[in-house]
């Protein structure tokens, strides 16, 4: 199965991405369409045996649209909404002669140009048995000019048009915040070629290529800096809004800004590839994926339908009024319903990749909206994840200090964890030769194991030696308290079974980590909670600084899926946040998982529903702020749309609006449920 996303040209509003939708669900060999009326994109999953793009293509022509291939980083052909203004300009030129002169011929022709399009789609809807605002707004059009109102006809005609053409101007809106994350990626590179410095488009970068930026430019590739010094305003990728600094060695990425010195950075990635892009792509992939309360709506205005065809008959049929029945039809159409949760959800996702921050999917958006309970990782998560060795202590005569350090490090020299990479570091700034262990294995949540020189050495925690039946005395114990009552973890080092020392590791807290505690308090989270597999001393303490007063420690990593699940009874909604890798399955348990810091890694994108590109808590906050925010301007939506529509309907009912009146209210209805959800664009920036 193929899946591709691909660009919608035509489409007005939720119902036409319904029509899309149906067209290419239609083609044999689809498995699944989504279509994004806000985003004026589809997704669709087929076979490439049964069918191909030509096909679906032409299954949407049919439906009365054009369906394109995305180019990448490509610029905007002009939008629809544009193109009409010539058209609209001069209907309302001939109405206002018309009206001013009295004079029927230009009424008339005023009505056939504006009413003609939309005459055309409504036939067009009909051919699939598809009744929707078009198919209503004609019948009034041709209602009120089969009794000689040509006035009304014309001016309901043009409201239309000009409706069409604001709705689509605020979609463009929230489509172009999606399209700026590709405005970012420069369009050439300045690439070394020998002794020769040539400059060639950005997509043609290869990897291994040495790229050349200078101060001001753009840097065009994901790679690494090979030599110079500079600051990198890194906030189109991470949202960072303090340039980093960079120097030889450290990573870069593609639409950042060099900010001072002058880099040359070594290629590691082709431009299709780039972190930017698979940003940009990951979030047209989560604006597809519809809320859970987004299909109940669907299947709501499946229901609707029917619904305000039968109220038009009623008021026919009591009334003997066409224009009052036309009329009813066009309030009751529920656009401004349909379209209430997914530009929100759009513009939620959009803002969110603004600050860095990726959220998978409208589902997911929703979820960190409703959470009550957020479980922190520790290592690497609210602390560093940088830890350094602060304190050696020997318990025997047989190892000097740099004989431990040395017996540790030839252990952790395979392990992935930082408390491992620590000890490894201390080694190598103390220059000690750390030869390979013969045999290496991590036992997770506890240290690692290792055999060298025919003997085996045991480096992390007590319940790791005793499992192995290494003694322990009063002393040990003594020595692991006063440590552990300052924060520092110990790891017990023993070698051909007996105890030979300790070395404490320290891990600070990350900055401004307590404000994001607080912030999250703020925003009505319930219960957050610290879930580590570090011994209970060290866990209270980094909890205690950074302001979270329940902590679950000495946890297996298999056993924090157990302890969320726990969660979730008692209180609702959890989220998890961790590192992306190490906390995997209790990412998935979750009801949305958090990773942290994931800038141009794969697997962490891969491991949680709303992915960090900076390690920063604050991000963690924001999404969940952002996402109650999102919530509430649903609900706004709704409530307008369902009291609007109701009194609109009421009032056509009642014989109180005429038939331009309903065209207004059915267009006001639809622009203020869509600028409404824009202001997500604007949140968390300063008014």
């Amino acid at each position: 199965m193929k899946t591709g996303f691909y660009k919608v040209e035509g489409m007005r509003c939720a119902g036409c991405a319904g029509n899309v939708e149906r067209a290419l669900r239609a083609v044999p060999g689809v498995a699944e369409a989504s279509v994004n009326a806000a985003t004026g994109k589809a997704m669709c999953k087929f076979d490439e045996r049964a069918t191909n793009f030509d096909q679906l293509a032409a299954a949407v022509s049919k439906a009365g649209y054009k369906l394109d291939r995305p180019a990448i980083a490509s610029r905007a052909a002009v939008p629809w909404w544009k193109q009409q203004w010539p058209q609209v300009a001069v209907i309302t030129a001939l109405l206002i002669a018309g009206w001013w002169l009295n004079l029927k011929p230009l009424l008339i022709a005023a009505t056939v140009l504006g009413a003609l399009p939309i005459v055309w789609k409504a036939l067009k809807s009909l051919a699939r048995r598809d009744i929707n605002a078009e198919v209503l707004v004609a019948t009034g059009v041709i209602a009120a000019a089969s009794i000689g109102e040509f006035l009304a006809a014309a001016e309901v005609a043009l409201i239309m048009r000009l409706g069409e053409m604001l709705e689509g101007f605020t979609v463009e809106r929230c489509r172009r915040s999606v399209g700026s994350l590709l405005e970012h990626a420069p369009q050439t590179a300045r690439v070394r070629r020998g002794a020769d410095e040539i400059e060639i488009p950005a997509a043609d970068a290869q990897v291994g290529d040495l790229c050349v930026v200078r101060p001001g430019e753009k840097i065009p590739v994901d790679g690494l800096v090979e030599s110079g010094q500079s600051s990198v305003n890194q906030a189109a990728v991470t949202g960072e809004s303090v340039p980093v600094d960079k120097a030889a060695g450290d990573e870069v990425f593609s639409g950042t800004l060099n900010v001072s010195g002058a880099l040359i950075v070594k290629a590691t990635r082709a431009a299709a590839d780039s972190t930017l892009a698979r940003i940009a792509a990951l979030v047209e992939a989560a604006q597809q994926r519809e809320a859970p309360i987004q299909r109940t709506l669907d299947r709501w205005a499946k229901w609707m339908v029917p619904l305000m065809i039968t109220l038009s008959l009623l008021t026919l049929a009591v009334t003997h009024d066409v224009a009052r029945a036309i009329t009813v039809l066009i309030v009751a159409c529920p656009c401004a319903l349909v379209l209430a949760t997914p530009t929100a959800i759009v513009a939620g996702i959009a803002r969110a990749a603004r600050e860095g921050i990726l959220i998978k999917g409208g589902q997911y958006l929703e979820a960190a909206g409703r959470l009550k309970v957020v479980v922190f990782d520790k290592t690497g998560t609210l602390t560093r994840g940088e830890p350094s060795v602060t304190d050696v202590k020997r318990f025997c005569e047989e190892h000097d200090e740099a004989e431990l350090i040395g017996l540790a490090a030839v252990a952790e020299k395979m392990s992935q964890h930082p408390l491992g990479r620590a000890v490894v570091d201390h080694a190598d700034a103390m220059r000690l030769a750390v030869p390979d262990p013969a045999a290496f294995q991590a036992h997770h949540g506890e240290g690692v194991s290792a055999q060298h020189n025919g003997q085996r050495i045991l480096v992390g925690k007590r319940s790791l030696l005793e499992r192995h039946d290494v003694a322990l005395g009063a002393d040990h114990d003594e020595h692991l308290g006063a440590h552990e009552e300052h924060g520092h973890t110990t790891l017990m080092v023993a070698h051909d079974g007996k105890v030979c020392g300790t070395i404490c590791v320290s891990d600070e807290p990350r900055g401004r980590a307590d404000e994001a505690v607080t912030e999250l308090r703020r925003l009505g989270i319930e219960k957050i909670v610290m879930l580590t597999g570090d011994n209970p001393r060290v866990a209270r303490s980094i909890a205690t600084r950074v302001g979270i007063d329940q902590v679950e420690a000495g946890v297996m990593p298999e056993q924090k899926g157990a302890r969320i699940e726990s969660l979730r009874n008692a209180h609702g909604a959890v989220a998890m946040v961790g590192d992306g890798v190490n906390d995997a399955p209790a990412l998935a348990t979750a009801d949305v998982g958090v990773a942290m810091g994931v800038s141009g890694t794969d697997a962490a994108h891969e491991a949680a529903d709303i992915a960090l590109m900076a390690d920063d808590l604050g991000k963690v906050a924001f999404a969940v702020g952002l996402s109650r925010q999102t919530l509430k301007i649903i609900r706004q939506g709704l409530v307008f749309a369902l009291v609007f529509n109701l009194t609109m309907i009421t009032s056509a009912m009642d014989g109180l609006m005429s038939l331009v009146g309903g065209a207004i209210a059915h267009q006001i209805s639809s622009i203020v449920v869509i600028l409404n959800a824009m202001r997500l664009l604007r949140y968390g920036k300063p008014r």
